[in-house]
């Protein structure tokens, strides 16, 4: 039996993708293959429809491939040959400009990133049991409008062979799954978190018919939509335990195929324990600062901002949210999360963010990178400087931001600003033992400079003295303090206090010391004289 081609109209095909949608339109001069063969009965010649564009219109995607395969000879079908099915897998596009792209790998560029890490499997079709014989008009026949199931499965009227070894692309986004003749039904089996969207099953035949003869090597383009998370922290304003911090977490829209559509799309923060998720001056919604894209805000009823204990959810509705997302393809959604700090814990503050995208019920999270915010606490303890065993209560300080906070010797740090805000107050003020603690100052965080700083320089100002001590003025009244990520647990800073002077006691300040000391001199001057005179008496009656 041979099998021949012969042109009926002018042969040729184009696959041609949108990048809109992402699929494939397949551009015929409307190709017909007369497969001719000889037997007993004589020369029979019947039309076999190509298989060329429903196979491509089933890949999902096109992108750009390796260089193109060497022209195909025509003719009979070696059944002995071998083959190769090669798959380039590629991010949707999302312009308008279309992308041409051929099975034998010719084509235009792909302007959308390979992806890595998708794993591919292919499985021979067999009919009654047997592999397809591509030798047989009346197999080419049946296979027209023949698609495998959803789920990967077989045709109606047909089943599956043992499945080829699986193949996983590589860095461009390649792989090649080596065959033999026959019909396979390909089937993307595993792919990466943030792949939203998995390629339809498609058929493949080996040889495939294109141009003037036999493609053995096929190139064929299924694609994905991929989406990425990645979280960050705002700069900290507020220093103190009960002051905000702000996580944005920026989610990439992804381009879905152009049968797809939305049907979940949730970014969800569980915030750290330690964390009050807070409601925003906007109104959108406890825990959640801004939605915006392209620093424009989201229309409020695209979404809506539920909070379940730390977790808060950022949940775009079906009506209008998935079809306002459908035309932001491509672009970026940054939710800025929000929580109060009301605790420190060890100090460190981790958070992470998760996306759902057309996964309703939250089975497989695409979970963003980590951050941490670092926070610290001082100790003070308030001492008599004559008697440093003695503890003095009822010393009032504030606490500043040092004016360089990230000096390497903090020792001379001087205060800028106004006094700082922790956990509601101001002032702080020394108990019974003589110590106060200003638990929570922020020290340092995983994303802005300096990352990850183990300490930070603050300055203690003395405000109030314990009654009966002196009040330090200008400089004295200013203790530079060194804070380290983590609850202290020693005492960090000793401050003393000079006793004042008590008031002067009667008859034993200057004037009484001197009146007495005049009065006894006066004394001492009449006895002394009265001696002298007693003296000269008593010799005169001698003589």
């Amino acid at each position: 039996m041979r099998i021949t081609q012969t042109r009926e109209r002018a042969l040729g095909m184009r696959t041609r993708t949108s990048r809109t949608t992402g699929l494939p339109t397949s551009h015929h001069h409307e190709r017909t293959f007369i497969m001719s063969y000889t037997g007993q009965g004589g020369t029979q010649r019947r039309a076999v429809a190509a298989l060329a564009a429903a196979a491509i219109a089933l890949l999902g995607a096109v992108a750009v491939s390796s260089p193109a395969q060497a022209a195909p000879s025509f003719g009979s079908i070696d059944p002995d040959a071998t083959g190769s099915i090669i798959l380039h897998k590629h991010q949707h596009q999302t312009g308008t400009t279309p992308v041409e792209q051929n099975p034998d790998g010719t084509g235009t560029a792909i302007p959308t990133p390979g992806i890595q890490g998708v794993e591919f499997t292919a499985s021979p079709l067999l009919q009654g049991g047997q592999p397809v014989d591509l030798n047989d008009p009346a197999a080419w026949d049946a296979l027209q409008g023949v698609e495998p199931g959803a789920d990967c499965t077989a045709p109606a009227g047909y089943t599956l062979g043992t499945a080829l070894p699986p193949v996983t692309t590589d860095a461009s986004g390649t792989a090649t799954i080596p065959t033999t003749v026959g019909v396979y039904v390909v089937c993307e089996t595993a792919a990466p978190a943030t792949v939203v969207d998995r390629s339809a099953p498609f058929l493949v035949t080996i040889p495939y018919p294109y141009e003037d003869g036999w493609l053995y090597d096929v190139n064929v383009y299924p694609k994905n939509g991929v989406t990425t998370v990645r979280k960050t922290i705002n700069p900290q304003n507020g220093l103190g335990l009960g002051s905000i911090i702000e996580f944005p977490v920026t989610v990439t829209i992804p381009a879905l195929a152009v049968n797809r559509s939305f049907t979940g799309f949730d970014v969800v923060d569980t915030l750290d324990p330690r964390l009050t998720p807070t409601p925003a001056a906007s109104g959108i919604g406890v825990g959640v600062k801004s939605v915006t894209v392209d620093g424009v805000p989201v229309p409020t009823g695209n979404f809506a901002v539920t909070a379940t204990g730390q977790a808060v959810q950022v949940g775009f509705t079906p009506a209008p949210g998935y079809a306002w997302l459908s035309g932001q393809a491509g672009k970026e959604i940054v939710v800025t999360f929000q929580g109060t700090v009301t605790s420190l814990g060890n100090g460190t503050i981790v958070n992470t963010a998760s996306d759902f995208i057309n996964d309703p019920t939250h089975r497989n999270a695409i979970t963003s990178n980590s951050v941490s915010s670092n926070w610290g606490d001082v100790l003070i303890s308030k001492v008599n400087a004559r008697t440093p065993g003695d503890a003095l209560a009822g010393a009032k300080f504030e606490v500043y931001a040092a004016a360089d906070p990230y000096a390497a010797d903090c020792s001379t740090a001087t205060a800028t600003g106004s006094a700082l805000s922790v956990s509601g107050g101001t002032e702080f003020t020394t108990g019974a033992n003589g110590r106060v603690t200003i638990a929570g100052l922020f020290v340092s965080d995983s994303v802005n400079l300096p990352v990850n700083a183990a300490q930070r320089c603050y300055v203690l100002k003395e405000t109030a003295a314990p009654a009966g001590f002196v009040t330090p003025t200008g400089a004295a009244a200013l203790t530079p303090v060194t804070v380290q990520t983590g609850a202290s647990t020693a005492v960090d800073v000793t401050v003393k206090n000079v006793q004042q002077n008590g008031p002067e006691l009667p008859l034993t300040g200057s004037s009484g010391a001197l009146v007495l000391s005049v009065a006894g001199g006066a004394l001492l001057i009449a006895a002394a004289g009265a001696a002298l005179i007693v003296a000269r008496r008593r010799a005169h009656r001698v003589e």
